[in-house]
């Protein structure tokens, strides 16, 4: 609503200025004879020319063309006394001149406006794509350090369970099938001692 108004409001507040302040001139009885110019040429004028300068920069939007005889009502009862024939053809003259506005400014400036509005979306997407390859190389190097430091810690689990079972004491350790409990340096001087006693 707030972008509506925005939009909207610089050409609705100069069509009602004129709408309201133009007629003033007009006042008084040796003019009556030039009110039709306000009617008919400086009210169909204004009316047109925002239509065509709204167009031109914001596209065929058929509301506008509203503001010019929502302008006329007050015109209407200030200075018109009101509703009659007259003023009801005036509404919807005007309001006829703001759609003629409207399709005469996309018909003379839609083109360029188009232009304008694709290299806008040309701009947009190549933002869009520059934001997307940021985040994808940002994802890849993410997933790269969480590989590395995966690898590493795996690495290190392992040194360290190594390390662990070669510092083990030596009691720990499952004895060898080749180790023996008999002693044979005893057994040996035993038979020397009785090689000597049948010596003697």
């Amino acid at each position: 609503m707030k972008s509506l108004v925005k939009k909207y409001l610089p050409y609705g507040l100069v069509i009602l200025a004129v709408y309201l302040i133009t007629p003033l001139f007009f006042m008084g009885a040796d003019k009556k004879n030039i009110t039709p110019v306000l009617y008919y040429f400086i009210f169909l004028l204004t009316a047109v020319g925002c239509s065509v300068v709204f167009s031109a920069k914001n596209g065929l939007d058929f509301l506008f063309a509203l503001i010019a005889p929502i302008a006329f009502l007050f015109t209407m009862f200030f200075y018109l006394g009101g509703f009659s024939l007259f003023s009801i053809i005036l509404l919807a003259l005007y309001l006829v001149a703001g759609i003629f506005g409207l399709f005469l400014g996309d018909l003379v400036f839609g083109e360029e406006r188009h232009k304008k509005e694709k290299q806008d979306q040309k701009e947009a997407e190549a933002v869009l794509l520059r934001a997307k390859r940021r985040d994808e190389r940002e994802s890849r190097r993410m997933t790269r350090e969480s590989t590395v430091n995966s690898a590493r810690r795996a690495r290190e689990a392992e040194m360290a369970k190594e390390k662990s079972s070669e510092e083990k004491p030596a009691a720990e350790k499952a004895p060898s099938i080749d180790e023996d409990d008999f002693d044979y340096d005893k057994y040996l001087s035993d038979i020397d001692k009785l090689l000597e006693d049948d010596k003697f």
